[in-house]
């Protein structure tokens, strides 16, 4: 009787051990396909930054009028990724050239070429980026 009891105890011990290396190999093989998916959006990123260098340098060399800046207000934004959303959009406006975005402040900061701007289609920007563009009173 107390044999079969040992005998089972050990059992147990053993499918422990070997359940104990199964869960570390998958943290290890988990942990190395995060790093991938890190790498690659570390790289994603990085082209990112560098098309919209690209398209700043495009955007100056098309020729520069007389460069005035508006502060924007923008209702909607809670975070960082936020700003990255309104900015992006900003930037695909024409005569935009620089676009500073804080959603703590609720607004942003555009430089602009005064003969290209257009006001209802920045206004249409923040808009389709899902934010709510603020009418100074």
């Amino acid at each position: 009787m107390f044999e079969n009891k040992y005998l089972n105890l050990g059992y147990i011990s053993v499918a422990s051990f070997i359940f104990g290396i199964v869960i570390s190999v998958s943290f290890v093989k988990a942990e190395s396909s995060l790093e991938s998916n890190i790498d690659s959006s570390q790289s994603y990123t990085i082209e990112k930054i560098a098309t919209s260098e690209e398209k700043e340098s495009d955007q100056e060399d098309i020729g520069e009028g007389e460069l005035e800046e508006f502060e924007i207000r923008i209702k909607g934004m809670t975070c960082v990724n936020c700003e990255n959303t309104v900015k992006e959009a900003l930037l695909k406006c024409a005569g935009v050239k620089t676009a500073l975005v804080s959603h703590k402040e609720g607004n942003a900061v555009i430089e602009a070429d005064v003969d290209m701007i257009d006001s209802d289609e920045i206004v249409n920007a923040i808009e389709e980026a899902g934010f709510s563009f603020v009418e100074e009173e």
